[in-house]
């Protein structure tokens, strides 16, 4: 439980801090162009392919998720073997 908790988070937290990089950067380049002065600015030549990170929160995110589920339907599909078998022992 308490590492599929830890997963989710870590997926949670990698997607907030891209979705901030991913706003903050164009404006750090816009401020850095008026410091200096030179040149025109684009706001294309400060975006970042951040593609991965975002792959990367959702399957941590996945498999936090995957494994805190497991347990329930591992559990219930024991259960329901069990029945099967009692039920094939009965109507034999």
């Amino acid at each position: 439980m308490i590492f599929s908790f830890i997963f989710i988070i870590l997926g949670i937290s990698i997607l907030s801090l891209t979705k901030t990089i991913e706003e903050v950067v164009p404006k750090l380049g816009y401020a850095a162009f008026q410091a200096a002065g030179a040149g025109s600015y684009s706001p294309g030549s400060y975006e970042m392919n951040l593609g991965l990170n975002y792959w990367i929160a959702g399957i941590c995110i996945l498999i936090g998720t995957i494994t805190f589920i497991r347990p329930f339907f591992s559990s219930s599909i024991t259960e329901m073997k069990k029945r099967d078998e009692e039920f094939e022992e009965k109507y034999k």
